[in-house]
Protein backbone atom coordinates (compact mmCIF):
# COMPACT_ATOMS: atom_id res chain seq x y z
CA UNK A 1 0.00 0.00 0.00
CA UNK A 2 2.80 2.27 0.73
CA UNK A 3 4.69 1.64 -2.77
CA UNK A 4 1.30 2.43 -4.53
CA UNK A 5 0.42 5.74 -2.42
CA UNK A 6 3.66 6.98 -0.64
CA UNK A 7 3.61 9.93 -2.08
CA UNK A 8 -0.37 10.56 -0.83
CA UNK A 9 0.42 9.49 2.41
CA UNK A 10 3.69 11.83 2.82
CA UNK A 11 1.53 14.59 2.07
CA UNK A 12 -1.14 14.06 4.19
CA UNK A 13 1.45 13.53 7.31
CA UNK A 14 3.03 16.80 6.64
CA UNK A 15 0.24 18.79 6.41
CA UNK A 16 -1.57 16.85 9.36
CA UNK A 17 1.25 16.49 11.96
CA UNK A 18 4.23 18.66 10.54
CA UNK A 19 7.33 17.98 9.01
CA UNK A 20 8.88 16.82 12.25
CA UNK A 21 6.86 14.31 13.29
CA UNK A 22 6.27 13.27 9.75
CA UNK A 23 9.81 12.42 9.39
CA UNK A 24 9.54 10.79 12.37
CA UNK A 25 6.67 8.76 11.30
CA UNK A 26 8.37 7.75 8.77
CA UNK A 27 11.50 6.02 10.05
CA UNK A 28 9.67 4.04 11.83
CA UNK A 29 7.87 2.84 8.71
CA UNK A 30 11.53 2.03 6.35
CA UNK A 31 11.61 -0.89 3.99
CA UNK A 32 14.94 -1.62 6.14
CA UNK A 33 18.46 -0.52 7.24
CA UNK A 34 20.76 1.55 4.76
CA UNK A 35 23.79 0.09 3.79
CA UNK A 36 27.02 0.86 6.18
CA UNK A 37 28.16 3.26 3.38
CA UNK A 38 24.58 5.62 3.93
CA UNK A 39 24.63 4.81 7.63
CA UNK A 40 25.19 8.66 8.90
CA UNK A 41 22.15 9.39 6.36
CA UNK A 42 19.51 7.12 8.14
CA UNK A 43 16.45 8.82 8.97
CA UNK A 44 17.25 11.61 6.70
CA UNK A 45 14.59 10.72 4.56
CA UNK A 46 13.98 14.03 2.45
CA UNK A 47 18.40 14.27 1.94
CA UNK A 48 17.92 11.36 -0.32
CA UNK A 49 13.88 10.89 -1.49
CA UNK A 50 11.33 13.86 -1.97
CA UNK A 51 7.23 13.64 -2.08
CA UNK A 52 7.20 12.63 -5.88
CA UNK A 53 9.67 10.48 -6.29
CA UNK A 54 11.33 7.43 -4.35
CA UNK A 55 15.21 8.78 -4.95
CA UNK A 56 16.26 12.20 -5.68
CA UNK A 57 18.34 11.81 -8.92
CA UNK A 58 20.28 15.54 -8.63
CA UNK A 59 20.76 14.33 -4.44
CA UNK A 60 22.51 11.25 -5.70
CA UNK A 61 24.81 13.27 -7.81
CA UNK A 62 25.14 16.32 -4.85
CA UNK A 63 27.43 13.38 -2.88
CA UNK A 64 28.91 11.50 -5.66
CA UNK A 65 30.36 14.69 -7.47
CA UNK A 66 32.65 12.36 -10.07
CA UNK A 67 29.77 10.41 -11.02
CA UNK A 68 28.31 13.81 -11.37
CA UNK A 69 31.39 15.01 -13.65
CA UNK A 70 31.22 12.06 -15.68
CA UNK A 71 27.43 12.11 -16.33
CA UNK A 72 27.41 16.09 -17.38
CA UNK A 73 30.63 15.25 -19.52
CA UNK A 74 29.35 11.94 -20.76
CA UNK A 75 32.67 10.14 -20.11
CA UNK A 76 32.83 6.65 -17.96
CA UNK A 77 30.72 3.96 -17.87
CA UNK A 78 27.68 6.35 -15.79
CA UNK A 79 28.49 9.64 -18.84
CA UNK A 80 27.85 6.34 -21.45
CA UNK A 81 24.81 5.03 -20.03
CA UNK A 82 20.79 6.37 -18.71
CA UNK A 83 22.08 7.16 -15.12
CA UNK A 84 18.95 9.04 -14.30
CA UNK A 85 17.36 5.98 -12.45
CA UNK A 86 20.53 5.74 -10.37
CA UNK A 87 19.05 2.82 -8.17
CA UNK A 88 18.23 0.43 -11.25
CA UNK A 89 22.20 -0.54 -10.05
CA UNK A 90 22.21 0.41 -6.45
CA UNK A 91 19.91 -0.40 -3.82
CA UNK A 92 19.29 0.65 -0.55
CA UNK A 93 17.65 -0.40 2.77
CA UNK A 94 18.94 -4.28 2.08
CA UNK A 95 20.45 -4.36 5.45
CA UNK A 96 24.53 -2.79 7.03
CA UNK A 97 26.17 -5.37 4.81
CA UNK A 98 24.44 -5.12 1.62
CA UNK A 99 26.46 -4.05 -1.98
CA UNK A 100 25.41 -1.28 -3.41
CA UNK A 101 26.91 -2.25 -6.90
CA UNK A 102 24.42 -4.87 -8.31
CA UNK A 103 25.80 -5.68 -11.61
CA UNK A 104 25.97 -8.54 -13.81
CA UNK A 105 29.86 -8.62 -14.48
CA UNK A 106 29.74 -11.52 -16.91
CA UNK A 107 27.90 -8.65 -19.49
CA UNK A 108 29.43 -5.92 -18.11
CA UNK A 109 30.05 -3.79 -21.14
CA UNK A 110 33.54 -2.70 -19.91
CA UNK A 111 34.11 -0.32 -22.84
CA UNK A 112 32.02 2.08 -21.58
CA UNK A 113 34.29 2.84 -18.97
CA UNK A 114 37.44 4.76 -19.02
CA UNK A 115 39.80 1.68 -19.53
CA UNK A 116 38.91 -0.11 -22.25
CA UNK A 117 39.95 -3.75 -22.10
CA UNK A 118 42.27 -5.22 -24.84
CA UNK A 119 44.76 -8.69 -25.21
CA UNK A 120 45.00 -10.44 -21.88
CA UNK A 121 43.08 -7.63 -19.97
CA UNK A 122 39.71 -9.43 -21.38
CA UNK A 123 40.73 -12.67 -19.73
CA UNK A 124 41.79 -10.95 -16.43
CA UNK A 125 39.33 -11.39 -13.19
CA UNK A 126 37.26 -8.46 -12.01
CA UNK A 127 39.12 -8.79 -8.82
CA UNK A 128 42.60 -8.81 -10.14
CA UNK A 129 42.50 -4.63 -11.01
CA UNK A 130 39.50 -4.02 -8.38
CA UNK A 131 41.04 -4.52 -4.77
CA UNK A 132 38.96 -1.20 -3.66
CA UNK A 133 35.37 -1.59 -3.60
CA UNK A 134 34.34 1.56 -4.86
CA UNK A 135 35.52 0.34 -8.56
CA UNK A 136 36.05 4.04 -9.85
CA UNK A 137 39.35 4.20 -7.35
CA UNK A 138 40.91 1.74 -9.41
CA UNK A 139 44.10 2.93 -11.06
CA UNK A 140 44.17 2.99 -14.68
CA UNK A 141 47.77 3.01 -15.20
CA UNK A 142 50.27 -0.55 -15.99
CA UNK A 143 52.59 0.03 -13.30
CA UNK A 144 49.97 0.09 -10.31
CA UNK A 145 49.01 -3.56 -11.36
CA UNK A 146 52.74 -4.81 -12.85
CA UNK A 147 54.57 -3.65 -10.09
CA UNK A 148 56.29 -6.88 -9.20
CA UNK A 149 56.92 -7.46 -13.37
CA UNK A 150 58.67 -4.18 -13.73
CA UNK A 151 62.15 -4.89 -14.98
CA UNK A 152 62.78 -1.23 -14.71
CA UNK A 153 62.17 -1.32 -11.39
CA UNK A 154 60.66 1.88 -12.01
CA UNK A 155 63.02 3.56 -13.64
CA UNK A 156 61.52 4.14 -16.90
CA UNK A 157 58.55 5.75 -14.62
CA UNK A 158 54.94 4.60 -14.86
CA UNK A 159 53.93 4.43 -18.43
CA UNK A 160 54.36 1.21 -19.39
CA UNK A 161 52.27 1.35 -22.22
CA UNK A 162 54.79 3.86 -24.04
CA UNK A 163 56.19 0.43 -24.93
CA UNK A 164 54.39 -2.55 -23.91
CA UNK A 165 50.65 -3.50 -24.92
CA UNK A 166 48.36 -5.45 -23.46
CA UNK A 167 48.51 -8.89 -26.11
CA UNK A 168 51.93 -9.72 -24.50
CA UNK A 169 53.90 -7.79 -21.70
CA UNK A 170 57.43 -8.92 -23.95
CA UNK A 171 56.08 -7.62 -26.99
CA UNK A 172 57.25 -4.01 -27.24
CA UNK A 173 55.29 -0.96 -29.36
CA UNK A 174 57.32 1.36 -28.73
CA UNK A 175 58.02 3.25 -31.99
CA UNK A 176 61.88 4.69 -31.65
CA UNK A 177 61.73 6.29 -35.06
CA UNK A 178 59.70 8.76 -34.09
CA UNK A 179 61.87 9.91 -31.58
CA UNK A 180 65.57 11.94 -32.05
CA UNK A 181 67.29 8.77 -32.31
CA UNK A 182 65.73 6.11 -34.57
CA UNK A 183 67.06 2.64 -33.55
CA UNK A 184 69.61 1.29 -36.61
CA UNK A 185 71.55 -1.74 -36.94
CA UNK A 186 72.85 -3.20 -33.99
CA UNK A 187 71.15 -1.23 -31.75
CA UNK A 188 67.43 -2.41 -32.31
CA UNK A 189 68.29 -5.74 -30.39
CA UNK A 190 69.93 -4.03 -27.32
CA UNK A 191 68.01 -4.04 -24.07
CA UNK A 192 66.24 -0.65 -23.58
CA UNK A 193 68.02 -0.27 -19.95
CA UNK A 194 71.71 -0.65 -21.94
CA UNK A 195 70.70 3.45 -23.22
CA UNK A 196 67.82 4.02 -20.51
CA UNK A 197 69.23 4.01 -17.36
CA UNK A 198 66.77 6.41 -15.65
CA UNK A 199 63.20 7.32 -17.13
CA UNK A 200 64.17 10.33 -17.56
CA UNK A 201 64.12 9.48 -21.62
CA UNK A 202 65.79 13.20 -22.55
CA UNK A 203 68.59 12.85 -20.74
CA UNK A 204 69.80 9.40 -22.43
CA UNK A 205 73.06 10.17 -24.08
CA UNK A 206 72.35 10.64 -28.11
CA UNK A 207 76.26 10.75 -28.19
CA UNK A 208 77.87 7.39 -29.03
CA UNK A 209 80.29 8.08 -27.06
CA UNK A 210 77.66 8.11 -24.16
CA UNK A 211 77.65 4.50 -24.28
CA UNK A 212 79.99 3.32 -25.73
CA UNK A 213 83.09 5.05 -24.04
CA UNK A 214 84.72 2.13 -22.89
CA UNK A 215 84.93 0.72 -26.69
CA UNK A 216 86.78 3.74 -28.32
CA UNK A 217 90.07 2.23 -29.51
CA UNK A 218 91.16 6.06 -30.19
CA UNK A 219 90.69 7.01 -26.33
CA UNK A 220 88.87 10.31 -27.27
CA UNK A 221 91.81 11.05 -29.40
CA UNK A 222 89.41 11.57 -32.55
CA UNK A 223 86.69 13.32 -31.12
CA UNK A 224 82.95 12.45 -29.97
CA UNK A 225 81.63 11.89 -33.45
CA UNK A 226 81.65 8.57 -33.90
CA UNK A 227 78.97 8.03 -36.52
CA UNK A 228 81.31 10.47 -38.40
CA UNK A 229 83.16 7.14 -39.01
CA UNK A 230 81.17 4.23 -37.83
CA UNK A 231 77.93 3.04 -37.98
CA UNK A 232 75.28 1.05 -36.11
CA UNK A 233 75.09 -1.75 -38.58
CA UNK A 234 79.01 -2.85 -37.67
CA UNK A 235 81.05 -0.90 -35.30
CA UNK A 236 83.72 -2.27 -37.51
CA UNK A 237 82.64 -1.29 -40.73
CA UNK A 238 84.00 2.31 -41.32
CA UNK A 239 81.55 4.72 -43.23
CA UNK A 240 83.69 7.87 -43.50
CA UNK A 241 84.79 8.59 -47.40
CA UNK A 242 88.55 9.28 -46.84
CA UNK A 243 88.63 10.21 -50.13
CA UNK A 244 86.95 13.36 -49.84
CA UNK A 245 89.21 14.21 -48.00
CA UNK A 246 93.07 15.86 -49.37
CA UNK A 247 94.16 12.64 -48.91
CA UNK A 248 92.75 9.55 -50.58
CA UNK A 249 92.93 6.13 -49.52
CA UNK A 250 94.06 3.66 -51.82
CA UNK A 251 95.62 0.35 -51.89
CA UNK A 252 97.24 -0.77 -49.06
CA UNK A 253 96.26 2.70 -46.70
CA UNK A 254 92.60 1.16 -47.00
CA UNK A 255 93.51 -1.54 -44.75
CA UNK A 256 95.49 0.36 -41.98
CA UNK A 257 94.41 1.23 -38.96
CA UNK A 258 93.14 5.30 -38.31
CA UNK A 259 95.09 5.54 -35.07
CA UNK A 260 98.06 4.78 -37.31
CA UNK A 261 98.27 7.85 -38.64
CA UNK A 262 96.03 9.86 -37.13
CA UNK A 263 97.48 10.17 -33.56
CA UNK A 264 95.59 13.17 -32.06
CA UNK A 265 91.89 14.84 -32.42
CA UNK A 266 93.64 17.34 -34.45
CA UNK A 267 93.32 15.82 -37.78
CA UNK A 268 94.64 18.34 -39.67
CA UNK A 269 98.30 17.93 -37.78
CA UNK A 270 98.01 14.66 -39.40
CA UNK A 271 101.14 13.95 -41.49
CA UNK A 272 100.57 13.63 -45.25
CA UNK A 273 104.17 13.05 -46.59
CA UNK A 274 105.01 9.44 -47.08
CA UNK A 275 108.32 9.43 -45.00
CA UNK A 276 106.67 10.94 -41.78
CA UNK A 277 104.75 7.72 -41.42
CA UNK A 278 107.22 5.35 -42.93
CA UNK A 279 110.53 6.52 -41.89
CA UNK A 280 111.38 2.96 -39.67
CA UNK A 281 110.33 1.51 -43.26
CA UNK A 282 112.54 3.05 -45.09
CA UNK A 283 115.52 1.41 -46.21
CA UNK A 284 116.70 3.69 -48.13
CA UNK A 285 117.80 5.77 -44.84
CA UNK A 286 116.71 8.91 -46.02
CA UNK A 287 119.68 8.73 -48.45
CA UNK A 288 116.67 9.21 -51.91
CA UNK A 289 114.91 11.82 -50.13
CA UNK A 290 111.21 12.11 -48.11
CA UNK A 291 109.35 11.61 -51.97
CA UNK A 292 109.12 8.13 -51.62
CA UNK A 293 106.12 7.85 -53.87
CA UNK A 294 108.41 8.96 -56.85
CA UNK A 295 109.19 5.05 -56.61
CA UNK A 296 106.93 3.28 -54.20
CA UNK A 297 103.24 2.48 -54.84
CA UNK A 298 100.30 2.35 -52.34
CA UNK A 299 99.45 -0.80 -53.60
CA UNK A 300 102.37 -2.87 -51.96
CA UNK A 301 105.37 -1.17 -51.22
CA UNK A 302 107.93 -3.48 -52.90
CA UNK A 303 106.23 -2.63 -55.87
CA UNK A 304 108.37 0.19 -58.18
CA UNK A 305 106.75 2.53 -59.37
CA UNK A 306 109.44 4.20 -61.11
CA UNK A 307 110.32 3.87 -64.60
CA UNK A 308 113.91 3.52 -64.92
CA UNK A 309 113.71 3.59 -68.53
CA UNK A 310 113.47 7.04 -68.49
CA UNK A 311 116.57 7.71 -67.68
CA UNK A 312 120.09 7.31 -69.35
CA UNK A 313 120.38 3.88 -67.69
CA UNK A 314 117.30 1.36 -68.53
CA UNK A 315 117.14 -1.59 -66.09
CA UNK A 316 117.68 -4.85 -68.20
CA UNK A 317 117.98 -8.39 -67.56
CA UNK A 318 119.22 -9.03 -63.37
CA UNK A 319 119.25 -5.09 -62.81
CA UNK A 320 115.56 -5.17 -62.65
CA UNK A 321 115.79 -7.38 -59.72
CA UNK A 322 119.12 -5.41 -58.18
CA UNK A 323 118.09 -3.33 -54.71
CA UNK A 324 118.03 0.22 -55.70
CA UNK A 325 120.65 0.96 -53.13
CA UNK A 326 123.10 -1.37 -54.66
CA UNK A 327 123.72 1.28 -57.14
CA UNK A 328 122.23 4.27 -55.67
CA UNK A 329 124.64 4.87 -52.86
CA UNK A 330 123.48 8.54 -52.08
CA UNK A 331 120.55 11.10 -52.80
CA UNK A 332 122.66 12.49 -55.15
CA UNK A 333 121.41 10.59 -58.11
CA UNK A 334 123.71 12.01 -60.92
CA UNK A 335 126.45 10.56 -59.34
CA UNK A 336 125.34 6.96 -59.41
CA UNK A 337 127.99 4.91 -61.49
CA UNK A 338 127.05 4.15 -65.30
CA UNK A 339 129.79 2.12 -66.54
CA UNK A 340 129.73 -1.74 -65.46
CA UNK A 341 133.47 -2.06 -63.73
CA UNK A 342 132.11 0.59 -61.64
CA UNK A 343 129.87 -1.96 -59.86
CA UNK A 344 131.36 -4.82 -60.72
CA UNK A 345 135.37 -4.58 -59.87
CA UNK A 346 135.24 -7.63 -57.42
CA UNK A 347 133.62 -9.42 -60.79
CA UNK A 348 136.27 -8.34 -62.89
CA UNK A 349 137.83 -11.79 -63.75
CA UNK A 350 140.29 -9.83 -66.49
CA UNK A 351 141.40 -7.59 -63.66
CA UNK A 352 141.04 -4.16 -65.64
CA UNK A 353 143.00 -5.29 -68.81
CA UNK A 354 140.22 -5.37 -71.30
CA UNK A 355 139.05 -1.96 -70.42
CA UNK A 356 135.70 -0.66 -68.25
CA UNK A 357 133.60 -1.24 -70.93
CA UNK A 358 132.05 -4.82 -69.89
CA UNK A 359 128.95 -4.72 -72.07
CA UNK A 360 131.01 -4.98 -75.11
CA UNK A 361 131.15 -9.20 -74.19
CA UNK A 362 128.51 -9.68 -71.13
CA UNK A 363 125.36 -8.76 -71.01
CA UNK A 364 122.79 -7.76 -67.82
CA UNK A 365 120.49 -11.30 -68.64
CA UNK A 366 123.44 -13.14 -67.46
CA UNK A 367 127.07 -12.39 -66.33
CA UNK A 368 128.26 -15.79 -67.84
CA UNK A 369 126.25 -15.47 -71.04
CA UNK A 370 129.02 -13.94 -73.49
CA UNK A 371 127.41 -11.36 -76.25
CA UNK A 372 130.57 -10.22 -78.21
CA UNK A 373 130.37 -10.86 -81.65
CA UNK A 374 133.27 -12.89 -82.87
CA UNK A 375 132.29 -13.13 -86.66
CA UNK A 376 132.90 -8.82 -86.38
CA UNK A 377 136.51 -10.16 -85.92
CA UNK A 378 139.36 -11.11 -88.61
CA UNK A 379 138.44 -15.13 -86.74
CA UNK A 380 134.83 -15.44 -87.00
CA UNK A 381 133.44 -18.54 -84.54
CA UNK A 382 131.84 -21.73 -86.58
CA UNK A 383 131.33 -25.24 -85.62
CA UNK A 384 132.62 -26.10 -82.07
CA UNK A 385 134.78 -23.21 -81.86
CA UNK A 386 130.94 -21.62 -80.82
CA UNK A 387 130.87 -23.49 -77.53
CA UNK A 388 133.79 -23.52 -76.95
CA UNK A 389 134.70 -21.07 -73.46
CA UNK A 390 136.78 -17.94 -74.66
CA UNK A 391 139.51 -18.59 -71.66
CA UNK A 392 140.27 -21.76 -73.73
CA UNK A 393 141.72 -20.08 -76.58
CA UNK A 394 142.33 -16.86 -74.88
CA UNK A 395 144.45 -17.72 -71.72
CA UNK A 396 146.14 -14.34 -71.82
CA UNK A 397 145.41 -10.80 -71.77
CA UNK A 398 144.71 -8.98 -73.84
CA UNK A 399 142.67 -11.26 -76.82
CA UNK A 400 144.70 -10.62 -79.58
CA UNK A 401 146.31 -13.97 -80.34
CA UNK A 402 147.52 -15.82 -83.39
CA UNK A 403 144.64 -17.55 -85.12
CA UNK A 404 146.99 -20.25 -86.36
CA UNK A 405 145.21 -23.61 -84.95
CA UNK A 406 148.23 -24.99 -83.66
CA UNK A 407 148.27 -22.32 -81.36
CA UNK A 408 145.59 -24.05 -79.76
CA UNK A 409 145.73 -27.83 -81.51
CA UNK A 410 149.40 -27.96 -80.89
CA UNK A 411 149.10 -31.26 -78.28
CA UNK A 412 146.04 -32.34 -81.16
CA UNK A 413 148.27 -32.64 -84.05
CA UNK A 414 149.63 -36.07 -84.98
CA UNK A 415 151.57 -34.70 -87.67
CA UNK A 416 153.40 -33.11 -85.12
CA UNK A 417 154.09 -29.57 -87.39
CA UNK A 418 155.10 -31.69 -90.32
CA UNK A 419 151.82 -30.29 -92.57
CA UNK A 420 152.72 -26.71 -90.81
CA UNK A 421 150.24 -24.95 -89.34
CA UNK A 422 147.81 -24.43 -91.96
CA UNK A 423 145.41 -27.14 -90.18
CA UNK A 424 142.22 -26.02 -91.78
CA UNK A 425 143.23 -27.58 -94.45
CA UNK A 426 142.16 -30.86 -93.64
CA UNK A 427 140.26 -29.98 -90.59
CA UNK A 428 137.02 -28.65 -90.17
CA UNK A 429 135.42 -26.33 -86.84
CA UNK A 430 133.08 -29.39 -87.02
CA UNK A 431 134.89 -32.04 -85.25
CA UNK A 432 138.62 -32.39 -85.49
CA UNK A 433 138.76 -35.86 -86.53
CA UNK A 434 136.05 -35.00 -89.41
CA UNK A 435 138.30 -33.99 -92.08
CA UNK A 436 137.12 -31.90 -95.26
CA UNK A 437 136.97 -33.12 -98.63
CA UNK A 438 141.04 -32.93 -99.34
CA UNK A 439 141.75 -31.74 -102.66
CA UNK A 440 144.53 -34.15 -103.98
CA UNK A 441 144.27 -32.95 -107.34
CA UNK A 442 146.21 -29.92 -106.12
CA UNK A 443 149.27 -31.90 -105.06
CA UNK A 444 151.56 -33.65 -106.92
CA UNK A 445 150.15 -36.86 -106.79
CA UNK A 446 146.70 -36.02 -108.18
CA UNK A 447 144.06 -39.10 -107.58
CA UNK A 448 142.66 -41.13 -110.49
CA UNK A 449 140.39 -43.65 -110.67
CA UNK A 450 140.41 -46.21 -108.06
CA UNK A 451 142.99 -43.96 -106.37
CA UNK A 452 139.54 -42.05 -105.30
CA UNK A 453 138.33 -44.52 -103.44
CA UNK A 454 141.03 -45.39 -101.38
CA UNK A 455 140.96 -44.50 -97.55
CA UNK A 456 143.97 -42.00 -96.76
CA UNK A 457 145.69 -44.30 -94.31
CA UNK A 458 145.98 -47.03 -97.17
CA UNK A 459 148.74 -45.11 -98.25
CA UNK A 460 149.35 -42.34 -95.32
CA UNK A 461 150.85 -44.80 -92.68
CA UNK A 462 151.64 -42.32 -90.50
CA UNK A 463 150.03 -38.70 -89.92
CA UNK A 464 153.30 -37.48 -91.85
CA UNK A 465 151.83 -36.72 -94.77
CA UNK A 466 154.95 -35.04 -96.34
CA UNK A 467 157.12 -38.74 -95.78
CA UNK A 468 154.15 -40.67 -97.95
CA UNK A 469 156.31 -41.79 -101.18
CA UNK A 470 154.71 -41.25 -104.82
CA UNK A 471 156.08 -44.71 -106.08
CA UNK A 472 153.62 -46.85 -107.07
CA UNK A 473 155.55 -49.76 -106.11
CA UNK A 474 155.81 -48.67 -102.50
CA UNK A 475 152.35 -49.16 -102.08
CA UNK A 476 151.93 -52.12 -104.85
CA UNK A 477 155.06 -53.86 -104.04
CA UNK A 478 153.02 -56.99 -103.20
CA UNK A 479 151.18 -56.68 -106.48
CA UNK A 480 154.27 -56.75 -108.46
CA UNK A 481 153.55 -59.95 -110.06
CA UNK A 482 156.96 -58.68 -111.96
CA UNK A 483 159.00 -58.99 -109.14
CA UNK A 484 160.30 -55.84 -109.59
CA UNK A 485 162.30 -56.88 -112.71
CA UNK A 486 160.53 -53.80 -114.57
CA UNK A 487 161.15 -51.57 -111.50
CA UNK A 488 159.07 -49.23 -109.59
CA UNK A 489 157.30 -47.34 -112.50
CA UNK A 490 153.99 -49.18 -112.21
CA UNK A 491 152.54 -46.15 -114.31
CA UNK A 492 154.76 -46.74 -117.42
CA UNK A 493 152.29 -50.18 -118.27
CA UNK A 494 149.89 -49.72 -115.33
CA UNK A 495 146.77 -47.53 -114.44
CA UNK A 496 145.23 -46.12 -111.62
CA UNK A 497 141.90 -47.29 -113.25
CA UNK A 498 142.68 -51.46 -113.25
CA UNK A 499 145.99 -52.98 -112.43
CA UNK A 500 145.05 -55.65 -114.96
CA UNK A 501 145.00 -53.14 -118.06
CA UNK A 502 144.64 -54.93 -121.27
CA UNK A 503 144.41 -51.80 -122.89
CA UNK A 504 148.54 -50.85 -123.25
CA UNK A 505 149.69 -49.48 -127.07
CA UNK A 506 153.19 -50.65 -127.06
CA UNK A 507 153.53 -48.51 -130.01
CA UNK A 508 152.42 -45.08 -128.67
CA UNK A 509 153.51 -45.37 -125.22
CA UNK A 510 157.64 -47.08 -126.08
CA UNK A 511 157.32 -46.04 -129.48
CA UNK A 512 158.21 -49.42 -130.73
CA UNK A 513 155.00 -50.81 -132.32
CA UNK A 514 154.71 -54.34 -131.49
CA UNK A 515 153.23 -56.21 -135.15
CA UNK A 516 153.79 -60.12 -136.44
CA UNK A 517 154.89 -62.53 -133.91
CA UNK A 518 155.72 -59.74 -131.40
CA UNK A 519 152.30 -59.78 -130.33
CA UNK A 520 151.98 -62.87 -128.65
CA UNK A 521 154.94 -62.38 -126.62
CA UNK A 522 155.02 -61.93 -123.37
CA UNK A 523 156.50 -59.09 -121.70
CA UNK A 524 159.07 -60.69 -119.90
CA UNK A 525 159.81 -62.60 -122.76
CA UNK A 526 161.66 -59.30 -124.02
CA UNK A 527 162.09 -57.15 -120.86
CA UNK A 528 164.27 -59.42 -118.91
CA UNK A 529 165.62 -56.92 -116.84
CA UNK A 530 164.02 -54.05 -114.94
CA UNK A 531 162.36 -51.40 -117.19
CA UNK A 532 164.98 -48.18 -117.02
CA UNK A 533 167.12 -49.49 -114.25
CA UNK A 534 168.76 -50.70 -117.75
CA UNK A 535 166.66 -50.14 -120.68
CA UNK A 536 165.45 -52.94 -122.73
CA UNK A 537 167.39 -52.69 -126.18
CA UNK A 538 165.36 -52.39 -129.64
CA UNK A 539 168.16 -54.42 -131.18
CA UNK A 540 166.46 -57.26 -132.39
CA UNK A 541 169.75 -59.23 -132.20
CA UNK A 542 169.42 -58.47 -128.28
CA UNK A 543 166.81 -61.02 -128.15
CA UNK A 544 167.66 -63.07 -131.45
CA UNK A 545 171.30 -63.67 -131.10
CA UNK A 546 170.61 -67.48 -130.60
CA UNK A 547 168.61 -67.31 -134.04
CA UNK A 548 171.73 -65.38 -135.88
CA UNK A 549 173.20 -68.29 -137.99
CA UNK A 550 174.72 -65.59 -139.42
CA UNK A 551 176.89 -65.42 -135.92
CA UNK A 552 176.84 -62.23 -136.34
CA UNK A 553 178.35 -61.61 -139.44
CA UNK A 554 175.80 -59.36 -141.18
CA UNK A 555 175.89 -57.07 -137.76
CA UNK A 556 172.77 -56.60 -135.25
CA UNK A 557 170.28 -54.71 -137.76
CA UNK A 558 168.43 -58.16 -138.51
CA UNK A 559 165.25 -55.98 -139.13
CA UNK A 560 166.90 -55.25 -143.00
CA UNK A 561 166.03 -58.98 -143.84
CA UNK A 562 164.01 -60.27 -141.60
CA UNK A 563 160.57 -59.17 -140.24
CA UNK A 564 157.78 -59.82 -137.74
CA UNK A 565 155.88 -62.26 -139.13
CA UNK A 566 158.64 -65.08 -138.39
CA UNK A 567 162.89 -64.89 -138.62
CA UNK A 568 162.91 -67.44 -141.19
CA UNK A 569 161.24 -64.94 -143.64
CA UNK A 570 163.45 -63.17 -145.85
CA UNK A 571 162.53 -59.78 -147.23
CA UNK A 572 163.09 -59.10 -150.94
CA UNK A 573 165.50 -56.18 -150.72
CA UNK A 574 166.87 -53.77 -153.43
CA UNK A 575 170.39 -53.41 -151.92
CA UNK A 576 171.51 -51.44 -153.88
CA UNK A 577 169.36 -48.19 -153.17
CA UNK A 578 169.15 -49.28 -149.65
CA UNK A 579 172.93 -50.64 -148.65
CA UNK A 580 174.92 -49.79 -151.07
CA UNK A 581 178.27 -50.84 -148.91
CA UNK A 582 176.32 -53.70 -147.69
CA UNK A 583 177.73 -57.42 -149.36
CA UNK A 584 174.83 -59.67 -150.92
CA UNK A 585 175.72 -63.60 -149.83
CA UNK A 586 176.23 -65.52 -152.65
CA UNK A 587 173.52 -67.72 -151.82
CA UNK A 588 171.12 -65.04 -151.75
Amino acid sequence: MWKRSGPAVLIFLLTTWGIADALDILKGVMPGDVSRLHEKYEGQCLDCHNLVQKVFFDKCLACHKEVKGDVEQKIGFHGSIDAARCETCHTEHKGREANLIQFDSGHFDHKKTKFELTGKHQTAKCDGCHQKPKFRDTLHDCHSCHLKEDKHKGALGKSCERCHNSDAWSKISFDHTKTKFPLEGKHRPVACEKCHASDNFKSTPIACVGCHLKKDKHKGTLGKQCESCHTAKDWKEILFDHDKTRFKLEGSHQKVDCLKCHKTSQLRETPKTCIECHKKVDRHKGILGPECSQCHTVKDWKEILFDHDKTRFALIGKHQKTDCLKCHTTAALKTTPKTCVECHKKEDKHKGKLGKECDRCHTAENWKRIRFDHSKTEYPLTGKHVDVSCAKCHVKEPYKIPTQCSTCHQKDDKHKGKLGDACEKCHTEKAWKDVQKFDHQKTSFPLLDKHKDVRCSDCHKTPLFKDTSSVCNDCHIKDDYHKGHFGKKCEACHTAKTWKRDDFDHSKETGYALVQKHLGLKCEQCHIKQLYVQKTSRMCVACHRKDDYHEGELGERCEICHSEAGFKLIKRISFGKNRPDLKIPPEL
